[in-house]
């Protein structure tokens, strides 16, 4: 009786220890890792090719976009070159016009980024996503064999960053993919000025 007490409180104490050690392991998971430290323009222009889809629909084509810490410019291109739609957003609000001639006007881009991107994606995460940076809120799940970060999870959005410009730890990111839910979006960047 006594052995078999002492074996199963012998169990009961090894699982414990076992169940701490596999908490301790995954606690930085949660908290995310630290990436080398890289620079974060907060200025930019891109040229790019994008693919988007919200699982039902799906569009590709290429994009500009020139931001600076108060005003984003983006241009959607179809695949042959025409101008699906381009938006604008300044402290006064966000304006997009349309290839048929419509605009529409927000408060907040947010609000019709969906209807040039097809998902709707954070415009003040995507500043951040290009760069291989995290905002606040956002945390590194895993990190390149460079110590640049290989996945970022950012407002339910998982950003997996597949490939970069060069192997330099700041180099900045050539291919990003972001997913949440059903959304998807694929982002090659052709090129990257950041301007000061």
């Amino acid at each position: 009786m006594k052995r078999t007490a002492c074996r199963t409180a012998g169990r009961a104490v090894a699982a414990a220890l076992v169940a701490l050690l596999l908490a301790a392991c995954a606690s930085p998971a949660t908290r995310g890792l630290t990436a080398v430290p890289r620079p974060v323009a907060t200025a930019f222009e891109l040229e790019g090719r994008l693919a988007a889809s919200d699982g039902e629909r799906a569009a590709n084509g290429s994009l500009t976009w020139s931001h600076t810490p108060v005003a984003d410019e983006w241009t959607v291109y179809s695949p042959l070159g025409q101008i699906v739609g381009q938006l604008v957003r300044t402290p006064r609000g966000a304006m997009l016009l349309t290839a048929d001639g419509r605009t529409e006007q927000a408060e907040d881009a947010d609000a019709i980024l969906p209807r040039l991107l097809g998902v709707p994606a954070p415009i003040d995460g995507l500043q951040h996503w290009v760069q291989a940076s995290t905002r606040p809120g956002a945390r590194v799940l895993s990190l390149d064999e460079a110590g640049r970060p290989a996945r970022i999870a950012d407002a339910g959005w998982i950003i997996d960053y597949p490939e970069y410009a060069g192997p330099a730890a700041d180099a900045a990111p050539r291919r990003i993919d972001a997913a949440w839910g059903d959304a998807r979006i694929r982002l090659v960047i052709d090129q990257w000025t950041p301007r000061r």
